[in-house]
């Protein structure tokens, strides 16, 4: 099993942890995109939102895992072979969660940009775009040293 230990600032990443964990309660009621089923059977759609909504949870629940006790101990997370598709789901999640509550606003251009400079950002969207911007982080790192699922 491939493994990769990432170790990371406490300091620069706990505040992060704050918005993360923002957009991570959002979705716990809420698909981070919106479901549409050709049927209209309500009870059908009803039961496969749940099932959508109970695989993001997980997958949330196993990112924000990474970040526990040991991870303000030590500030190295683990990510592996085994967990890498559903950290890579709840990055996806969180990130497009953290865009249309904080950065809505905030230029395509600007967002994928990672040059722009910081001045572009508002203030008050700065921690929001550097919480997006480590989750786009952790997402470049899983594909580029581990296989997720359908990309041996």
């Amino acid at each position: 099993m491939k493994q990769v230990e990432i170790r990371l600032n406490i300091s620069a990443v706990a505040p992060l942890l704050d918005i993360i964990k923002a957009a991570a309660d959002d979705l716990r009621d809420t698909l981070a995109v919106k479901a549409t089923f050709p049927e209209h059977d309500a009870e059908f759609n009803e039961t496969w939102t749940q099932d959508l909504m109970a695989g993001q949870n997980s997958d949330v629940r196993e990112l924000l895992g990474l970040f526990d006790s040991d991870f303000f101990t030590d500030g190295a997370i683990s990510i592996d072979s085994e967990n890498c598709d559903s950290l890579l789901r709840a990055c996806s999640a969180l990130r497009i969660r953290i865009l249309t509550r904080w950065l809505a606003e905030v230029s395509a251009e600007i967002l994928e940009d990672e040059d722009a400079p910081v001045e572009l950002i508002p203030q008050e969207l700065r921690l929001p775009f550097a919480a997006y911007t480590f989750l786009d982080q952790i997402q470049k790192i899983i594909l580029e040293h581990l296989s997720p699922a359908g990309t041996e």
